[in-house]
Protein backbone atom coordinates (compact mmCIF):
# COMPACT_ATOMS: atom_id res chain seq x y z
CA UNK A 1 0.00 0.00 0.00
CA UNK A 2 1.20 3.33 -0.88
CA UNK A 3 1.80 6.46 1.58
CA UNK A 4 -1.18 7.94 0.05
CA UNK A 5 -3.35 4.86 -0.36
CA UNK A 6 -2.85 4.58 3.86
CA UNK A 7 -3.30 7.82 4.17
CA UNK A 8 -6.51 7.62 2.92
CA UNK A 9 -7.23 4.13 4.51
CA UNK A 10 -6.49 5.48 7.69
CA UNK A 11 -8.62 8.75 7.03
CA UNK A 12 -11.95 6.22 5.84
CA UNK A 13 -11.63 4.08 9.03
CA UNK A 14 -11.62 7.08 11.71
CA UNK A 15 -14.80 8.35 9.55
CA UNK A 16 -16.04 5.09 9.59
CA UNK A 17 -15.24 4.86 13.56
CA UNK A 18 -17.16 7.68 14.00
CA UNK A 19 -20.61 6.49 11.73
CA UNK A 20 -20.65 3.17 13.72
CA UNK A 21 -20.50 5.01 17.05
CA UNK A 22 -22.95 7.36 16.13
CA UNK A 23 -25.62 4.57 15.48
CA UNK A 24 -25.70 3.31 18.63
CA UNK A 25 -29.30 4.01 20.44
CA UNK A 26 -30.27 4.87 24.23
CA UNK A 27 -30.72 0.98 25.28
CA UNK A 28 -27.40 0.73 23.84
CA UNK A 29 -28.40 -1.87 20.80
CA UNK A 30 -27.99 -0.54 17.00
CA UNK A 31 -29.68 0.85 14.45
CA UNK A 32 -28.50 1.74 10.84
CA UNK A 33 -31.75 4.31 10.54
CA UNK A 34 -31.21 6.13 13.89
CA UNK A 35 -31.45 9.75 14.00
CA UNK A 36 -32.84 12.25 16.54
CA UNK A 37 -36.50 11.28 15.71
CA UNK A 38 -36.37 7.27 15.41
CA UNK A 39 -34.49 4.68 17.21
CA UNK A 40 -35.50 0.71 16.42
CA UNK A 41 -32.41 -1.49 17.33
CA UNK A 42 -32.07 -4.68 15.89
CA UNK A 43 -29.50 -7.66 16.66
CA UNK A 44 -28.26 -7.88 12.78
CA UNK A 45 -27.31 -4.07 12.83
CA UNK A 46 -26.09 -4.66 16.64
CA UNK A 47 -24.08 -7.49 15.63
CA UNK A 48 -22.34 -5.97 12.64
CA UNK A 49 -21.51 -2.64 14.50
CA UNK A 50 -20.00 -4.53 17.03
CA UNK A 51 -18.10 -6.72 14.28
CA UNK A 52 -17.06 -3.72 12.30
CA UNK A 53 -16.03 -1.78 15.82
CA UNK A 54 -13.77 -4.86 16.91
CA UNK A 55 -11.92 -4.55 13.51
CA UNK A 56 -11.35 -0.83 14.45
CA UNK A 57 -9.69 -2.21 17.60
CA UNK A 58 -13.07 -0.04 18.94
CA UNK A 59 -14.69 -1.08 22.54
CA UNK A 60 -18.72 -0.48 21.65
CA UNK A 61 -19.31 1.74 24.59
CA UNK A 62 -22.67 1.12 27.06
CA UNK A 63 -21.26 -2.49 27.27
CA UNK A 64 -23.97 -3.38 30.19
CA UNK A 65 -26.45 -1.82 28.09
CA UNK A 66 -25.85 -3.63 25.05
CA UNK A 67 -25.58 -7.27 27.10
CA UNK A 68 -29.10 -6.17 28.61
CA UNK A 69 -30.26 -5.40 25.04
CA UNK A 70 -29.25 -8.32 23.03
CA UNK A 71 -29.92 -11.01 26.56
CA UNK A 72 -33.56 -9.27 26.51
CA UNK A 73 -34.71 -10.23 22.78
CA UNK A 74 -36.96 -13.29 22.62
CA UNK A 75 -35.13 -17.21 21.56
CA UNK A 76 -37.19 -18.23 18.73
CA UNK A 77 -35.67 -21.08 16.42
CA UNK A 78 -35.08 -18.23 13.55
CA UNK A 79 -31.87 -18.65 12.15
CA UNK A 80 -30.72 -14.55 11.62
CA UNK A 81 -31.37 -13.78 15.46
CA UNK A 82 -29.66 -16.66 17.10
CA UNK A 83 -27.03 -16.23 15.07
CA UNK A 84 -26.87 -12.41 15.43
CA UNK A 85 -27.52 -13.10 19.35
CA UNK A 86 -24.81 -15.75 19.93
CA UNK A 87 -21.88 -13.83 18.14
CA UNK A 88 -22.95 -10.33 19.23
CA UNK A 89 -22.61 -12.07 23.31
CA UNK A 90 -19.32 -14.01 22.56
CA UNK A 91 -17.67 -11.01 21.47
CA UNK A 92 -18.58 -9.06 24.41
CA UNK A 93 -17.57 -11.82 26.28
CA UNK A 94 -20.54 -12.42 28.02
CA UNK A 95 -22.33 -15.84 28.75
CA UNK A 96 -25.51 -15.89 27.97
CA UNK A 97 -28.22 -16.26 30.25
CA UNK A 98 -30.57 -17.90 27.64
CA UNK A 99 -27.78 -20.66 26.57
CA UNK A 100 -29.72 -23.91 27.03
CA UNK A 101 -32.76 -22.25 25.18
CA UNK A 102 -30.66 -20.77 22.15
CA UNK A 103 -28.84 -24.18 22.12
CA UNK A 104 -32.89 -25.78 22.33
CA UNK A 105 -33.21 -23.62 19.31
CA UNK A 106 -30.40 -24.19 17.11
CA UNK A 107 -30.97 -27.73 17.24
CA UNK A 108 -34.19 -27.37 16.24
CA UNK A 109 -32.93 -25.90 12.50
CA UNK A 110 -32.98 -27.47 9.52
CA UNK A 111 -30.08 -27.91 7.19
CA UNK A 112 -31.47 -28.23 3.60
CA UNK A 113 -29.22 -27.36 0.74
CA UNK A 114 -30.55 -24.42 -1.11
CA UNK A 115 -31.17 -25.69 -5.22
CA UNK A 116 -30.35 -22.54 -7.54
CA UNK A 117 -33.36 -23.21 -9.74
CA UNK A 118 -32.95 -22.01 -13.07
CA UNK A 119 -31.21 -19.10 -14.95
CA UNK A 120 -34.17 -16.72 -14.33
CA UNK A 121 -33.75 -17.56 -10.59
CA UNK A 122 -32.42 -14.16 -8.90
CA UNK A 123 -28.59 -14.51 -8.01
CA UNK A 124 -29.38 -11.98 -4.48
CA UNK A 125 -32.16 -14.94 -3.92
CA UNK A 126 -29.95 -17.67 -3.93
CA UNK A 127 -27.07 -16.25 -2.52
CA UNK A 128 -29.11 -15.28 0.81
CA UNK A 129 -30.76 -18.46 0.66
CA UNK A 130 -26.67 -20.22 0.95
CA UNK A 131 -25.87 -17.12 3.76
CA UNK A 132 -29.11 -19.04 6.17
CA UNK A 133 -27.24 -21.90 5.37
CA UNK A 134 -24.09 -20.95 6.52
CA UNK A 135 -25.03 -19.52 9.66
CA UNK A 136 -27.41 -22.67 10.28
CA UNK A 137 -24.33 -24.61 10.29
CA UNK A 138 -21.91 -21.99 12.19
CA UNK A 139 -24.77 -22.17 14.62
CA UNK A 140 -24.87 -26.11 15.00
CA UNK A 141 -21.17 -26.20 15.08
CA UNK A 142 -20.91 -23.61 17.71
CA UNK A 143 -23.36 -25.80 19.84
CA UNK A 144 -21.34 -29.24 19.70
CA UNK A 145 -25.10 -30.21 17.72
CA UNK A 146 -24.63 -32.92 14.99
CA UNK A 147 -24.97 -31.58 10.98
CA UNK A 148 -24.78 -33.80 7.66
CA UNK A 149 -21.43 -32.24 6.89
CA UNK A 150 -20.52 -34.78 4.37
CA UNK A 151 -23.64 -35.57 2.88
CA UNK A 152 -23.87 -31.77 2.47
CA UNK A 153 -20.33 -30.81 1.06
CA UNK A 154 -20.65 -33.72 -1.25
CA UNK A 155 -23.90 -32.01 -2.43
CA UNK A 156 -22.52 -28.97 -3.12
CA UNK A 157 -19.36 -30.04 -4.92
CA UNK A 158 -21.87 -32.00 -7.02
CA UNK A 159 -23.61 -28.63 -8.11
CA UNK A 160 -20.32 -27.09 -9.53
CA UNK A 161 -20.27 -25.75 -12.46
CA UNK A 162 -17.93 -26.62 -15.57
CA UNK A 163 -15.98 -23.16 -14.79
CA UNK A 164 -15.34 -24.14 -11.12
CA UNK A 165 -17.97 -21.53 -9.67
CA UNK A 166 -21.57 -21.90 -8.19
CA UNK A 167 -25.00 -20.30 -8.75
CA UNK A 168 -26.90 -20.01 -11.97
CA UNK A 169 -25.15 -18.44 -13.43
CA UNK A 170 -21.69 -18.74 -12.24
CA UNK A 171 -21.39 -16.41 -9.77
CA UNK A 172 -18.87 -15.09 -7.21
CA UNK A 173 -21.36 -14.39 -3.89
CA UNK A 174 -22.57 -18.06 -4.31
CA UNK A 175 -19.33 -18.97 -4.63
CA UNK A 176 -18.35 -16.98 -1.40
CA UNK A 177 -21.26 -18.26 0.64
CA UNK A 178 -20.46 -22.02 -1.01
CA UNK A 179 -16.68 -21.92 0.14
CA UNK A 180 -17.83 -20.64 3.99
CA UNK A 181 -20.06 -23.84 4.19
CA UNK A 182 -17.84 -26.41 3.15
CA UNK A 183 -15.40 -25.10 5.46
CA UNK A 184 -17.66 -25.23 8.00
CA UNK A 185 -18.12 -29.17 6.89
CA UNK A 186 -14.36 -29.23 6.83
CA UNK A 187 -14.04 -30.33 3.23
CA UNK A 188 -11.20 -29.75 1.35
CA UNK A 189 -12.00 -26.78 -0.86
CA UNK A 190 -12.10 -27.12 -5.34
CA UNK A 191 -8.55 -25.92 -6.81
CA UNK A 192 -10.70 -24.79 -10.19
CA UNK A 193 -12.79 -22.78 -7.47
CA UNK A 194 -9.50 -20.50 -7.50
CA UNK A 195 -9.15 -20.55 -10.95
CA UNK A 196 -13.24 -19.24 -11.35
CA UNK A 197 -12.66 -16.37 -8.61
CA UNK A 198 -9.09 -15.38 -10.33
CA UNK A 199 -10.83 -15.15 -13.83
CA UNK A 200 -13.68 -12.81 -12.17
CA UNK A 201 -10.74 -10.36 -10.94
CA UNK A 202 -11.24 -6.55 -12.89
CA UNK A 203 -9.38 -3.62 -13.08
CA UNK A 204 -10.85 -0.39 -11.93
CA UNK A 205 -12.95 -2.18 -8.74
CA UNK A 206 -11.31 -5.23 -7.80
CA UNK A 207 -13.74 -7.81 -9.02
CA UNK A 208 -16.72 -8.70 -11.12
CA UNK A 209 -19.92 -10.72 -10.28
CA UNK A 210 -20.13 -12.78 -13.41
CA UNK A 211 -17.98 -13.32 -16.45
CA UNK A 212 -20.52 -11.23 -18.43
CA UNK A 213 -21.40 -8.41 -15.61
CA UNK A 214 -20.41 -4.82 -16.03
CA UNK A 215 -21.77 -3.29 -12.77
CA UNK A 216 -19.25 -3.16 -10.06
CA UNK A 217 -20.66 -3.35 -6.08
CA UNK A 218 -19.15 -3.37 -2.58
CA UNK A 219 -20.44 -6.82 -1.87
CA UNK A 220 -19.00 -8.15 -5.13
CA UNK A 221 -15.99 -7.16 -4.30
CA UNK A 222 -15.61 -8.05 -0.91
CA UNK A 223 -16.78 -11.47 -1.82
CA UNK A 224 -13.71 -11.53 -4.42
CA UNK A 225 -11.47 -10.26 -1.71
CA UNK A 226 -12.62 -13.17 0.91
CA UNK A 227 -12.42 -15.79 -1.80
CA UNK A 228 -9.10 -15.18 -2.54
CA UNK A 229 -8.11 -15.32 0.78
CA UNK A 230 -10.01 -18.67 1.94
CA UNK A 231 -7.95 -20.25 -1.41
CA UNK A 232 -5.02 -18.35 -1.06
CA UNK A 233 -4.88 -16.62 -4.04
CA UNK A 234 -3.01 -13.26 -4.55
CA UNK A 235 -5.58 -10.09 -5.21
CA UNK A 236 -4.59 -9.19 -8.91
CA UNK A 237 -6.05 -5.68 -8.90
CA UNK A 238 -5.76 -5.43 -4.95
CA UNK A 239 -5.00 -1.82 -5.23
CA UNK A 240 -7.84 -0.79 -7.67
CA UNK A 241 -10.28 -3.30 -5.35
CA UNK A 242 -9.46 -0.77 -2.10
CA UNK A 243 -9.98 2.56 -4.47
CA UNK A 244 -13.62 1.54 -4.90
CA UNK A 245 -14.72 0.64 -1.06
CA UNK A 246 -13.20 3.68 -0.08
CA UNK A 247 -15.28 5.71 -2.63
CA UNK A 248 -17.94 3.36 -1.28
CA UNK A 249 -17.52 5.57 1.71
CA UNK A 250 -20.35 8.21 1.86
CA UNK A 251 -20.28 11.65 4.24
CA UNK A 252 -21.38 10.47 6.82
CA UNK A 253 -18.30 8.16 7.13
CA UNK A 254 -20.50 4.77 6.41
CA UNK A 255 -20.17 2.18 3.26
CA UNK A 256 -23.25 2.13 0.57
CA UNK A 257 -23.30 -0.69 -1.94
CA UNK A 258 -21.96 1.58 -4.32
CA UNK A 259 -20.68 5.05 -4.61
CA UNK A 260 -23.26 7.73 -3.86
CA UNK A 261 -25.63 5.29 -2.59
CA UNK A 262 -27.21 5.11 0.80
CA UNK A 263 -24.92 3.51 3.38
CA UNK A 264 -26.08 1.13 6.19
CA UNK A 265 -24.06 -1.04 9.43
CA UNK A 266 -23.84 -4.13 7.08
CA UNK A 267 -22.32 -3.00 4.45
CA UNK A 268 -19.81 -0.70 6.50
CA UNK A 269 -18.60 -4.29 8.38
CA UNK A 270 -18.15 -5.71 4.91
CA UNK A 271 -16.18 -2.43 3.74
CA UNK A 272 -14.35 -3.06 6.87
CA UNK A 273 -13.50 -6.09 6.76
CA UNK A 274 -12.21 -6.10 2.92
CA UNK A 275 -9.70 -3.10 3.75
CA UNK A 276 -8.12 -5.18 6.48
CA UNK A 277 -7.55 -8.41 4.47
CA UNK A 278 -6.41 -6.01 1.56
CA UNK A 279 -4.00 -4.76 4.39
CA UNK A 280 -2.35 -7.74 5.55
CA UNK A 281 -0.34 -10.00 3.32
CA UNK A 282 -0.92 -13.09 2.06
CA UNK A 283 0.83 -15.79 3.77
CA UNK A 284 3.06 -18.63 1.63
Amino acid sequence: MTPLAAAATAQALAWARGYLLGRQCANGGFSFYRDEHLEEPSLHDTWHALAALALLDERAPRREDLIHFIAGEPVVAQPYALYFRVRSLALLGHPDPQHAAVAAAAAALKTTLPVPGNAGDLIAHYHQRLYLLRLILWLKRNFGLAYPALDLSQAILASRNDDGGFGLPSNLLATYQVLAILALCDSPLPADAGEFVAGLAAPGFGFRLTVDSIAPSLETTCAGISCCRRLGLPIRYASDALAFLLACQTSSGGFARMPEALPDILLSHLALAGITALAVPLRS
